[in-house]
């Protein structure tokens, strides 16, 4: 057994306790975000009953808006801070979000965020009918 880097490898928790991993490359995020995806890693992603557990980098604000339908969300923000904002039935809600905290997204609930500073995110999430929308 190896250590796994969850910057380039994420884990799909699996309704049944198996763990699989799914290698990502540039083209990982294009090919899921489609709504067709055509790569397995991809595929294994949006149609699992299970949860993608994915480490990613803060760099710059997110360039979507997303939304799972399959569940909620967990957010943990590492190293960082960010701005999540949720598009709630009340109105948007903006949600300070710094480092060493945890923000749950309720499944079905438009989110997005600003990079207030760059970080380290990591997320668990049910994956499966994720939609993506442009901001």
């Amino acid at each position: 057994m190896n250590a796994i880097d969850l910057h380039d490898t994420y884990l799909v928790l699996q309704p049944d306790n198996r763990v699989e991993s799914v290698l990502i490359d540039e083209h990982f995020w294009p090919d899921l975000m489609s709504g067709a995806p055509r790569t397995a890693g991809a595929q294994l992603v949006a149609e699992t009953k299970g949860r993608l557990c994915a480490m990613m980098e803060m760099k710059g604000n997110w360039g979507a808006w997303e939304m799972h339908p399959a569940g909620d969300e967990v957010l943990v923000l590492l190293s960082g801070h960010l701005r999540l904002k949720l598009e709630l039935p009340e109105g948007e809600q903006v949600v300070d979000f710094p480092a060493g905290h945890c923000c749950v997204v309720p499944a079905g609930v438009w989110h997005t965020a600003d990079v207030l500073e760059p970080g380290t995110l990591l997320g668990m999430t049910a994956g499966s009918g994720t939609q993506h929308r442009a901001r």
